[in-house]
């Protein structure tokens, strides 16, 4: 039996309702290489049961996504979501879920190799590896999605000319690199970063994006600090239809479930210690202070990351410039 606890207050009002939907895909063509599955829709709402995400085995909480509703009709704009080292699909619930509410269909899958559990049982891959095999795993997420690949047919749901990429950490290099690799992929309008890796990325490889981008900055973000990550990469993708927002009051983990898990883990009877001490090492990396409220730096790269969607497929442009320019002239937010 699964302890269920709360998520609390979604991170913004909810205009739609949510679902959720849990699988697995196979990629026969990389050796049967298995990705999880997270996919978050607009849907209808209804009396389907809350979507549990398990924190740890017979421990879980729910938020406002409901298990497998009946998405609304559509086609929505798509986003694939990836997720940084040593992370999870589902360690991004809260920002997935208010996409999913402003009208878009969220795919997150893992990547083997340089998931939590892969690093906690010594099964990570070396770096060239897991960059190769990241870039793939989104092509193959799309081909999927789009019923070109078998497992995760979505086309009655998914409009094929509205599709974005965006991740977290070295989930925004894996978008970087998918807009700049050769071939191109097409079928991406747009790629977004939150506390992005790219000082491994070339200025060849980001030299040759052409859809526009959006780079979500920390200003206390000490594991991909501004002057190695964003500065170098935001200098090649500001003459390339790009977007940089710095946030004064976040850390590395701002756009992460992290400080749900802190506010969730003093509910949790008998704790392990490993999580415990593992969860204490993050306290300072969401607003760069232990302690502060979560909620508000989360929702605000989720307002960002959901206007800039929004100007990028023409959904209430004028609406989404509006709530940019309102963000960029909030203290503590600059914008360029």
């Amino acid at each position: 039996m699964t302890t269920e606890l709360r998520a609390g207050p979604s991170l913004e009002p909810m205009t739609r309702a949510v679902g959720r939907s849990i699988t697995s895909i196979s990629d026969e063509r990389r050796h049967d290489r298995l990705l999880g599955i997270d996919c978050w829709y607009p849907a209808v709402g209804g009396d389907q049961p809350e979507s549990v995400y398990e924190l740890l085995p017979g421990v879980g909480f729910t938020s406002t996504a409901l298990a497998d509703a009946t998405p609304a009709p559509g086609p929505h704009p798509l986003v694939i979501w990836s997720h940084g080292r040593s992370g999870t699909r589902s360690s991004y619930s809260m920002l997935c879920e208010g996409l999913a509410a402003r009208g878009y269909v969220v795919i997150a899958p893992d990547h083997p190799g340089d998931t939590l559990a892969d690093w906690l049982l010594g099964s990570t891959l070396d770096d060239a590896t897991n960059e190769m095999q990241r870039v793939d795993d989104v092509r193959f997420v799309i081909d999927a999605a789009l019923g070109e690949r078998p497992g995760l047919d979505l086309i009655p749901h998914v409009d094929a000319s509205q599709i974005a990429v965006a991740g977290h950490s070295y989930g925004a290099y894996t978008a970087f690199a998918l807009a700049g690799a050769e071939p191109p992929e097409r079928r991406v309008r747009g790629v977004a970063g939150l506390e992005s890796l790219t000082r491994t990325l070339s200025r060849r490889v980001l030299g040759r994006i052409e859809v526009p981008t959006l780079v979500v900055v920390g200003a206390r973000d000490l594991t991909t600090p501004p002057d190695t990550d964003a500065d170098r990469a935001f200098a090649v993708l500001r003459a390339k239809r790009g977007r940089r927002i710095d946030i004064d009051d976040a850390g590395h983990q701002a756009c992460s479930d992290v400080g749900l898990y802190l506010e969730l883990a003093p509910q949790v009877e008998g704790l392990p210690d490993l999580a415990a001490d593992f969860l204490r090492s993050l306290a300072d990396q969401v607003t760069g202070r232990t302690g502060d409220p979560w909620r508000p730096t989360v929702g605000l790269h989720l307002r960002i990351l959901g206007a800039w969607l929004d100007e990028l497929f023409d959904r209430d442009t004028d609406r989404a410039r509006r709530d940019l320019h309102q963000v960029a002239r909030r203290a503590g937010v600059s914008a360029a």
